[in-house]
């Protein structure tokens, strides 16, 4: 064991991960190193020679394994970035991902002008959504609805760490029901949105590892983004936005979901992929 040092164990795990599969063998190599040393992955290159203690490679080879088992690496190091900031995460939370940084974007662009607007996050999950938003805009209001409890208490967290805590308000429930009419200047929500029947196609680090009850959507995936459409524009104040996201394949049946609805403005949002990721409409 004698003779580990930073950078070789870098580049010894960046190759073994590397055959296991990885797509960023280096990147999670960083992470997961900078995890067990409490620092940033900047660091690691500021002391390359440091060497390790046999009690710190034991914790580093156990990290390894979990990963190497198809753990995501979020669940292992208790984080996520996501727009400006650094989210806390856990099993059984639903990982923030990149893709859903443009709602919050949306959001931003859509409430310029609003005094003191009030947001509603719906399936807050770790909280990255309305936190963001409310990070941007000190005059906001946010709610975090989540029907799990651990979910808010992660996103009360997350909230505080980002010192948005005191312009959130969290509730436990399901959907729009403990809410009054004409509540918010926007609803935001990221849904569950996979279809039932292609759940086993998704990669196992999703499907294995991820909560099911945050991703899947029921029969073609739009149980939740119907009722959000079907219901979402009676607790809008007038020109009130609402942002879904949903599956880069669902757009003409969403399209659908609009038609004869009190909406105007209705428009889809894609991510860096160009793929379709999300839709925005304000209530008329």
């Amino acid at each position: 064991m004698a003779g580990w040092t930073v950078k070789r164990l870098l580049d010894w795990t960046r190759d073994y991960l590397a055959q296991k599969g990885a797509s960023s063998p280096r990147r999670e190599a960083e992470e997961l190193l900078a995890h067990l040393l409490d620092t940033r992955r900047l660091d690691l290159y500021l002391d390359l020679q440091r060497p390790l203690t046999r009690e710190e490679l034991e914790r580093f080879k156990a990290l390894v394994k979990r990963r190497t088992r198809g753990e995501p690496i979020q669940y292992i190091t208790g984080r996520q970035g996501f727009w400006k900031h650094e989210f806390l995460v856990k099993p059984g939370v639903l990982i923030p991902r990149p893709e859903s940084e443009i709602l919050v974007q949306a959001v931003l662009e859509g409430l310029k002008g609003r005094e003191a607007p009030i947001i509603l996050d719906v399936g807050t999950g770790t909280g990255c959504l309305i936190v963001s938003i409310l990070a941007d805009l000190p005059g906001a209001r946010g709610i975090a609805l989540d029907i799990d409890p651990g979910a808010l208490a992660l996103t009360r967290i997350n909230a505080s760490r980002i010192k948005v805590a005191e312009r959130l308000h969290l509730v436990q429930g399901d959907l729009l029901g403990p809410f009054k009419r004409e509540s918010f200047d926007a609803i935001v929500s990221n849904p569950p949105y996979i279809a039932a029947e292609e759940w086993d196609t998704l990669p196992g680090e999703v499907r294995l590892h991820e909560p099911q009850k945050a991703l899947q959507g029921g029969e073609k995936g739009l149980y939740y983004i119907s009722r959000l459409v079907a219901h979402g524009w009676e607790y809008l104040k007038p020109g009130g936005l609402i942002v879904i996201e949903m599956g880069w394949k669902q757009k003409e049946k969403v399209k659908v979901l609009f038609k004869g609805k009190p909406y105007t403005d209705i428009g889809f949002l894609t991510d860096l992929g160009g793929r379709n990721r999300a839709v925005k409409a304000r209530r008329v």
